[in-house]
């Protein structure tokens, strides 16, 4: 199966935050960082921007530890998707993620992750510096 990722050059990252804006603008109609599915985060020891984002794992813990089967991964694009309508907020989910880049949306009640914008993501388009790139790869 072919899957469309996000390729992360960290070394780049500015932390512009454009790419959160972008991101809570085209889901949620709001810019906020707290509604992004894309985080960037500070390193104030080195002085480094570092980028949170799911990589859409091959071996996907998320949906592993999903009791409801809310988490599932597109056939067309290969994101792990979330239906909000069978999510029941236990957070097991984001507890089983390594990368800790699934959220909980207290509003909605239901966890949300980056979902690739259906395969043409808003933050890779307005990331100027290139810092993300869409690319299209095999899923081991």
């Amino acid at each position: 199966m072919k899957v469309k990722l996000i390729e992360v050059n960290q070394g780049d990252c500015t932390g512009c935050r454009l790419c959160e804006m972008a991101c809570s603008f085209s889901h949620e109609q709001d810019c906020s960082s707290d509604k992004s599915r894309i985080r960037i985060v500070k390193d104030e020891e080195f002085g480094n921007h570092l980028v949170l984002l799911c990589t859409q794992c091959a071996e996907a813990y998320c949906v592993e530890t999903c009791s409801t089967e809310a988490l599932y991964r597109d056939d067309d694009i290969g994101a792990i998707l979330v239906k909000d309508e069978l999510c029941n907020g236990c957070g097991a989910c984001i507890e089983a993620c390594p990368l800790g880049v699934l959220f909980f949306d207290r509003g909605k009640y239901v966890v949300f992750k980056c979902d690739l914008c259906r395969g043409d993501p808003e933050c890779v388009k307005v990331c100027s510096r290139e810092v993300l790139t869409l690319k299209e790869v095999a899923l081991s």
